[in-house]
């Protein structure tokens, strides 16, 4: 016992705190995580909404010619592009000041949001006083009285071409202004979260391009989703023309008796002059095929000394029901 070494105090204590840094260590190293970020799961992938963009391009077409007598070297104005996205996304984008329209879609309880760039607003103005198609510079101030009442009435010209075409392609609800807005954070009322609809209107005056926006709520369109998937349909007269010359199309009519069941060795015995023996019914109940298709069933017989096939029933699908169709 007397030959045997034991530790000091000092070295058990180097000892436990050597073990107590391992320890730390390794428990560090063991956990690492990334935030996971819940809004992203929040974005919806855009619709495409076929009416939508015919209200829009025809919006586009009539206002563009009306805002020519006022702004005399416009260019063009074209959509550029429809996409959906957060509101609160969309409102980062948009300086302050800025003219929003706020607008009501009377009849379906909704509103909307005609966003005009600043850049593009400053530029009309300086047009419209004799000035350069140039832009200017922001500096965050208010709009005078002079601004707003250029502002006031280009919205009110683009307002009433899109209450027209609206009308004229959805038929429900219908565009009545509400008020013009500056700080764009107002338009969150509901929810940062919110969808919303952003048609993008580029601006070209004088090979300057700026946009004009119209963001449109998915609650807003909710009760009208179904009419705006559907491309709006040819004029009366046109319907009528096309219905005349499908009406007139030949179609390929087979008077078709039931299947039968021969082996492979009868079928090829057959020669000319045998008689194939078929169901006793079969000769009063034959299908009528168009192009292919199972349209009619019915029985032989005879009209006006020629054979002929009397229809005793119609199918009214695809699948049918119809024990003996072949």
């Amino acid at each position: 016992m007397a030959g045997e070494e034991f530790l000091s105090q000092d070295e058990i204590d180097m000892l436990l705190q050597s073990l107590g840094k391992e320890e730390g260590e390794e428990e560090k190293e063991e956990v690492e995580y990334e935030i996971f970020d819940v809004s992203k799961l929040e974005r919806i992938s855009p619709t495409r909404l076929i009416k939508l963009e015919q209200v829009i391009n025809r919006w586009v077409s009539t206002a563009t010619t009306e805002l020519r007598g006022m702004i005399f070297n416009l260019d063009a104005i074209s959509l550029s592009d429809i996409k959906t996205e957060k509101i609160s996304d969309f409102v980062l984008k948009i300086p302050v000041p800025s003219a929003i329209a706020v607008v009501n879609l009377e009849g379906l309880g909704g509103r909307m949001y005609l966003v005009i760039d600043t850049k593009l607003i400053y530029i009309i103005i300086s047009i419209i006083f004799g000035g350069p198609a140039q832009p200017y510079k922001i500096e965050g101030r208010n709009f005078t009285k002079v601004e707003l009442k250029v502002i006031n009435n280009i919205v009110e010209i683009l307002l009433r071409h899109l209450n027209d075409s609206w009308k004229e392609l959805v038929g429900r609800g219908e565009v009545e202004f509400v008020g013009l807005e500056e700080n764009p954070r107002r338009l969150i009322t509901v929810s940062a979260n919110e969808i919303v609809i952003i048609a993008t209107l580029e601006v070209d005056i004088e090979g300057l391009k700026n946009n004009i926006y119209l963001a449109i709520p998915m609650k807003t369109i909710e009760p009208i989703r179904d009419v705006l998937r559907t491309a709006e349909s040819e004029s009366g007269a046109d319907r009528r023309q096309m219905m005349a010359v499908l009406l007139d199309t030949p179609v390929k009519i087979d008077a078709v008796l039931p299947s039968l069941s021969m082996s492979v060795k009868d079928v090829l015995e057959l020669k000319e002059g045998d008689l194939v023996p078929i169901s006793k019914t079969a000769p009063e109940s034959v299908f009528l095929k168009a192009e292919g298709v199972s349209m009619f069933k019915g029985i032989l017989g005879e009209s006006g000394g020629r054979k002929a096939v009397k229809v005793i029933d119609v199918e009214t699908s695809n699948g049918g029901n119809w024990n003996e169709r072949p």
